[in-house]
């Protein structure tokens, strides 16, 4: 694979694989967060981009369903299957409404200095602001999930909680990307997720413009 910059990849901030302690946590004290209403509070520096809206829907009607079927077939266990049943119901329940809730109280962030795009339950790319060119609106479907590699380009790469992306962000200079799994790849195109893609692509692109005036 090329390098194209003589100075060499930017480094990035992956976030390293919490443990199971840590997820459960995290998603639990998210899960309270959001059945309580309580607004998100960030620092004065940071601006959020929301994203994964349309997935949490298609999510929550499943769950739905899932719910209504869970009480159909409780009518006909045996009363000993019933306590066993309606503690794997609530387990079931909590972990898809605690998945929604990562999701929500994780938008991407921009600071000072990088770009964060954020996932929820699973891992983190930071890009530095001054590695980026441009955003686009561009829609497309990256198998998997999470932080990945585009199957197609060493040089692309995904970060987002589904497979559907919106956003095609483009670098000037190619970022190194590790994965939890397999060798790093020097990325110089990110795809991610936004719930309004266009009013994400304009303020990420004024947002580096500002971080490029001297």
């Amino acid at each position: 694979m090329r390098d194209h910059t003589a100075s060499g990849p930017v480094g990035t901030g992956a976030a390293p694989r919490r443990s199971g302690a840590q997820w459960t946590g995290r998603m639990l004290r998210d899960l309270w967060d959001w059945v309580a209403r309580r607004p998100l509070r960030l620092p004065e520096t940071e601006r959020a981009v929301p994203h994964s809206a349309s997935l949490r829907t298609v999510v929550l009607i499943f769950t739905a369903s899932d719910v209504v079927v869970a009480l159909l077939i409780d009518g006909k266990l045996p009363p000993a299957g019933r306590a066993v049943h309606l503690l794997w119901v609530v387990f079931s329940v909590t972990l898809t409404l605690g998945f929604c809730a990562m999701t929500i109280r994780a938008p991407h962030l921009l600071d000072d200095t990088s770009l964060r795009l954020r996932t929820g339950p699973f891992r983190a790319l930071t890009l530095p602001r001054t590695a980026l060119a441009s955003v686009s609106v561009a829609h497309r479907s990256v198998p998997w999930y999470g932080l990945r590699r585009a199957l197609d380009s060493d040089e692309e790469v995904a970060c987002s909680v589904g497979s559907s992306t919106q956003l095609v962000i483009e670098l000037k200079e190619p970022v190194r990307v590790s994965f939890r799994k397999g060798r790093s790849v020097l990325a110089r195109k990110v795809y991610a997720a936004a719930d309004d893609p266009a009013a994400a692509a304009r303020l990420i692109n004024r947002w580096a413009a500002e971080g490029a005036q001297p």
